[in-house]
């Protein structure tokens, strides 16, 4: 397997230039996506097909990990006649892992009857099947609304809630939830979105933002968005951090909090990491960058020389956390897929993600080079588990990640009104460690690809 460890400590969050030939009409960076879809869209529904694919793979350039742009570039290439480059990134869509249901898309018609795409659809149709073994922790009932955050302290686990910006806490392994805090008690509460135990196990700090699903009063002084500290003894308010406040676009989405008490919190709103290691400072941003699309999970490698950013199109990113201002995107072999991650954990040299935005979705476990700047090998823990409905958050305690296996964002409409009955919200548990390598860098892809040339 290819081991990464050649990466220059340079920015590389650059897109990639369009041809020469589309290079007159190519519109602003910040515009392409914009651009591309409109493209696309006007071409398809003209059936223009040739119009179509070209678009799809501007598409495909900028957010290489959708899984809707690889599958329409199956689909276009069929229509178009050029059925090697459909069947390549069928391939490339295997060897990820994701899973379609090919027999069911009329425009693949051109492809079907040979031995190629029968092997690739019963492996797709394989990987979207139940996989790994998950241990059932809690069920969270009704009147938990929209859970999007936990936290462990020893055997107490702590939760917390977008809706009513609750922390509920249990200490008899999940049988039973209590209210730890809430806005009636700590008024600075909004939406939680995320919960961190320090290193000290005193205080506990809270991501929490107004957002138009949570259901309590806004605050009279206007803070949308601000970073709390808690008393993990009383669960009173020790400390807040303000981030924004009036018409301030900002939402703490996500923590890192390292040994030595420096706080990391993203921007789901604004493309910006911000840095706290001194109280009187407060957040300050430390690094940004204006294509990034959605920031998510965060995690500190184990020396906390590394930050890592999920980047919920982009994939994966590394960040000097000492302060050095460099940055790399994570070096990853193609039979990897970063999209769509919401969670994302550090344990024992490797990347724990929780990934929601493909299908299937699942928890995979990404084995990291020395340097820690690349994927070395890839091993699925656990994907397609009728308990997932949009997999969020977790938290790890030792080599086991407890997780929220659903989420109610997408059975509330935008005021957090319930469209119907809200399901109950299971958190799992899973051995990080019981994973099977599965997916490994390009020799496996290569090996494959001489295979299918040999048959």
């Amino acid at each position: 397997m290819r081991i990464f460890h050649s990466l220059l400590p340079v920015l590389v969050f650059a897109l990639p230039l369009v041809s020469a030939a589309q290079e007159g009409d190519a519109p602003p960076t910040s515009q392409q996506l914009p651009h591309w879809l409109n493209q696309a869209a006007h071409a398809f529904h003209a059936e223009d097909h040739e119009a179509w694919v070209e678009a799809t793979q501007q598409l495909h350039r900028l957010r290489p990990h959708n899984q809707d742009f690889m599958t329409h570039l199956v689909k276009g290439y069929a229509l178009t006649g050029n059925l090697n480059a459909a069947f390549d990134m069928m391939l490339t869509m295997q060897q990820q892992g994701l899973a379609v249901d090919w027999d069911s898309i009329e425009e693949v018609e051109p492809m079907r009857g040979t031995r190629l795409y029968d092997h690739l659809r019963d492996l797709m149709d394989q990987a979207g099947q139940p996989f790994g073994d998950i241990e059932h922790w809690s069920t969270l009932d009704e009147g938990v609304v929209m859970p999007e955050a936990l936290a462990r302290q020893d055997e107490r686990m702590f939760l917390g809630t977008v809706a009513d910006g609750h922390i509920l806490v249990s200490d008899n392994d999940g049988e039973s939830w209590t209210t730890f805090a809430s806005p009636e008690t700590v008024p600075e509460l909004q939406g939680v979105f995320d919960l961190v135990v320090d290193a000290t196990g005193d205080y506990l700090w809270v991501a929490t933002g107004r957002v138009s699903q949570f259901q309590g009063e806004a605050r009279e002084d206007g803070v949308q968005s601000s970073l709390l500290r808690l008393s993990l003894e009383s669960g009173e308010l020790d400390a807040e951090f303000p981030l924004s406040s009036g018409s301030g676009r900002n939402l703490i989405g996500s923590l890192a909090v390292s040994a030595d008490g420096t706080v990391f919190a993203a921007d789901t709103m604004a493309p910006m990491i911000y840095r706290m290691d001194d109280e009187e400072e407060g957040l300050r941003p430390y690094f940004g960058h204006q294509n990034f699309t959605s920031l998510r999970g965060m995690a500190l490698g184990g020396d906390d020389r590394l930050l890592y950013i999920a980047d919920y199109e982009l994939g994966i990113f590394v960040i000097d956390a000492k302060g050095a201002e460099q940055a790399w995107k994570l070096a990853r072999p193609d039979t990897l897929n970063e999209g769509g991650i919401d969670g994302l954990f550090f344990w024992d040299g490797h990347l724990v993600a929780i990934q929601n935005g493909i299908s299937p979705q699942r928890v995979v476990r990404l084995e990291l080079g020395s340097d820690g700047l690349g994927v070395v090998a890839v091993a699925p823990i656990a994907a397609a588990h009728p308990e997932f409905d949009t997999p969020t958050f977790g938290v790890m305690d030792g080599q086991h990640l407890y997780f929220l296996a659903g989420s109610h964002w997408h059975h509330v409409d935008a005021e957090g009104n319930p469209r119907g009955a809200l399901p109950e919200v299971q958190v799992l548990k899973l051995d990080v460690d019981e994973a099977t390598v599965r997916m490994l860098g390009e020799e496996a892809m290569e090996q494959f690809q001489r295979q299918q040339q040999g048959q």
